[in-house]
């Protein structure tokens, strides 16, 4: 696997370990009750965000499956096509979280938010490497030897001099 792969699946591993382990939120009002009696009230990635963890876990499965393509692939035509996908459901996802930490009414925003927004940019910007670095099983397209066509500057090299039917070449 190259780098962008690696840094795609370490994101997605990351942000769903993020999403169920580390606290994302902490409820800053209409718990004034719970606040008062000592218990601290925090959501984790997967309660805060009923809608955004959709999102979230498509591009985790996106990062997951540009991995497990690559690895198993050898021809480069659908890790291409998982790597576009990751990258764009990594970017979306990515938007949509951003949008998450800065407006979040009534939340106060704990270091799993951060943690999670880290990983998914991580999954973003693995997709777009991956994206980007994908190459031929043939290594580096740069290092592919030219061959001349065996035109010369003027363009005539290849051509006979003589031609069919007595007419000279132009």
């Amino acid at each position: 696997m190259h780098r962008g792969e690696l840094i795609a699946a370490g994101g997605g591993i990351l942000l769903l370990a993020a999403m169920f382990i580390l606290p994302w939120f902490d409820i800053s009002t209409g718990a004034r009750l719970a606040s008062t009696a000592g218990v601290r009230v925090s959501l984790d990635g997967w309660q805060a965000l009923t809608s955004t963890r959709w999102i979230l876990l498509v591009a985790i499965a996106a990062s997951t499956v540009l991995a497990l393509l690559t690895a198993s692939q050898h021809a480069p035509a659908l890790p291409v096509t998982s790597s576009l996908v990751t990258c764009v459901l990594g970017g979306l996802a990515s938007l949509v979280l951003l949008y998450r930490v800065i407006y979040h009414p009534g939340l106060t925003a704990r270091a799993g938010v951060y943690v999670g927004l880290a990983a998914v940019l991580a999954l973003a910007y693995g997709g777009y490497l991956s994206l980007r670095t994908e190459s031929s099983p043939f290594g580096d397209p740069r290092s592919i030897e030219t061959v001349p066509t065996g035109r010369t500057e003027s363009g005539s090299a290849g051509r006979t001099e003589s031609t069919s039917a007595g007419r000279s070449g132009p």
